[in-house]
């Protein structure tokens, strides 16, 4: 599996020794996306080619946004936890999103018409 993607119009650090160079504590997570032909978006902005793992800073949140010809969008969005010793984190450093095809992801309403009226046969 490649290391974390290189996106410097997202303004992420890319790697541990890009890391050090960030003012704010980062965290990698590893993104699986089902299925993997759709595409990610984080905080707006597109991520090209495969999105394995991205690293992203921890004192903020962060939406991912995926979208797919034929699939139901849909929106992450994680919120920075501080744990007992006042360190941010993102989570457990797995996502997996699961996105479905347009319309499974929706309860269908149905209207039964009735007869109310209803013959009796003779006997």
């Amino acid at each position: 599996m490649p290391g974390p993607r290189p996106s410097a119009a997202l303004g992420l650090c890319v790697a541990a020794g890009v890391a050090a160079g960030c003012a704010a504590s980062t965290q990698s997570i590893r993104i699986e996306c089902v299925p993997q032909q759709v595409t990610l978006y984080v905080d707006g902005r597109l991520l090209e080619g495969p999105a394995d793992e991205i690293v992203l800073r921890t004192d903020q949140p962060h939406k991912i946004y995926v979208k797919g010809p034929g699939f139901e969008p849909k929106l992450v969005v994680l919120e920075p936890e501080v744990d007992a010793d006042g360190r941010h984190s993102l989570g457990p450093g797995e996502l997996c999103i699961e996105v479905v095809p347009i319309g499974m992801g929706r309860e269908l309403e149905v209207e039964v018409e009735r007869d109310v009226e209803v013959e009796t046969p003779p006997r």
